[in-house]
């Protein structure tokens, strides 16, 4: 089961599975070269999360207007309600990422600090996109109550 939430959330779930990842992550590369491919990656999840709030928000208008028009209620508004949710989840990626320099005294702390950041906005990311996906599933059963 655990193997199934690694695969499903894009990151290692256990500190074992991490401690591997990351020692894989940093093989053969320079503390520089490390550090910026992990920020490159906790950049990424944070521009996914960004262009799927923007997704989201079309969902919104969507979900707003077909509600006034009368479509199943109880569904659009759980649609509306797990759109929402989601886009709590993916706020928490528009963070700063300013903490590892901050906090961290040492390049394999700022590493792992950013390793570890990385993986929870994978993580977040995922469960947002999920989120967002059963949103859309139920907005399509609304339709199909709509139209009957």
């Amino acid at each position: 089961m655990l193997g199934f939430l690694e695969i499903m959330l894009g990151a290692p779930l256990t500190a074992t599975a991490r401690e591997e990842t990351f020692a894989g992550v940093v093989a053969n590369r320079t503390p520089e070269a490390a550090m910026d491919f992990l920020r490159w990656g906790a950049g990424h999840n944070t521009e996914k999360s960004g262009a799927l709030l923007g997704a989201q928000a079309i969902f919104v208008v969507v979900d707003t207007f077909v509600l006034d028009r009368g479509w199943p209620k109880s569904i659009v508004l759980a649609s509306l309600f797990l759109l929402l949710a989601a886009a709590l989840v993916l706020m928490t990626n528009l963070r700063n990422t300013m903490r590892a320099w901050r906090l961290a005294r040492s390049a394999d702390a700022q590493l792992r600090h950013v390793f570890a950041m990385s993986v929870s906005r994978t993580i977040r990311f995922n469960l947002a996109l999920y989120l967002t996906f059963l949103s859309i599933v139920l907005l399509g059963a609304a339709t199909a109550g709509f139209l009957r």
